[in-house]
């Protein structure tokens, strides 16, 4: 029996999404939901941690794209990152910022940090994360959850993981950090309930012990949302019937994501 964490991003986006994962992490379907703490609706979204803490793991979504206040879009950011053009200090003090949001919300620190559009594994960015997670948790420090490949894993992917994961994984196992070093559920966001029921079933084919799955759900499209209608389609999937038969299929279980 393998163990894999299926891990949601974007809790505190919108109510649909945090209605989602909740629902998933109340029906044991996660290991964990990762926080947007500068989103909007963080405030109101953290309240509802605390009961389900002990059934799965609540992570910092790191967020240079979405949210934070000297927000870039995503390619820009990747060349600047890439051509180490990025100024080390507001760096550390929006990822400190970030951490602080989190930490006074819930009460405690993140179980685990990853990043939205896979920012944390940036050149600069992944040193400053570990810098600052170093400094705040060095007793106790959370997962890192890597978006690593493996060759066959397909472009998307593996696109992704060169960007930064390699260096990423050695860097954080080299300071001490439990880490998931591949990532699978990169997909286009654009099938349908059973094209993504096949993705899904597939992904835990292939994991192998000790890997991540992410996934996006909400109970419905949100206006606006590029990845709305696929948010809709994986929480069906995820929340339907047959979810423990993949699992089955694939000989594997949902493991608890906590440090």
């Amino acid at each position: 029996m393998k163990t894999v964490y299926l891990t949601a991003d974007d809790y505190g986006y919108h109510p649909a999404v945090d209605a989602a994962v909740l629902e998933l992490i109340d029906a044991r379907r996660l290991s964990g939901a990762a926080c947007m703490t500068r989103a909007p609706g963080w405030p109101a979204a953290a309240t509802r941690i605390a009961a389900r803490h002990s059934a799965a793991g609540f992570g910092l979504h790191l967020d240079f794209t979405e949210f934070a206040p000297a927000r870039r879009r995503l390619w820009p950011l990747i060349v600047l990152s890439q051509s180490r053009r990025l100024d080390q200090r507001p760096l550390r003090d929006e990822i400190a910022t970030q951490c602080a949001r989190f930490e006074d919300a819930t009460g405690h620190a993140p179980d685990y940090v990853d990043g939205h559009q896979h920012v944390h594994q940036l050149p600069q960015i992944r040193d400053a994360l570990i810098d600052v997670l170093l400094t705040r948790y060095g007793r106790r420090l959370p997962w890192l959850r890597i978006s690593g490949a493996h060759p066959g894993d397909g472009f998307k992917p593996r696109f992704i993981a060169a960007l930064g994961a390699p260096a990423l994984v050695r860097r954080a196992r080299a300071e001490g950090f439990r880490v998931m070093p591949r990532l699978l559920g990169a997909y286009g966001f654009d099938c349908d309930a059973a094209g993504y029921r096949k993705r899904l079933a597939h992904w835990f084919a292939t994991a192998d012990d000790g890997d991540a799955v992410m996934c996006h759900p909400a109970t419905q499209a949100v206006p606006g949302d590029p990845i709305g209608h696929a948010r809709a389609i994986e929480h069906r999937v995820l929340a339907g019937s047959d979810f423990q038969a993949l699992l089955a299929t694939a000989g594997i279980q949902i493991g608890p994501l906590r440090p």
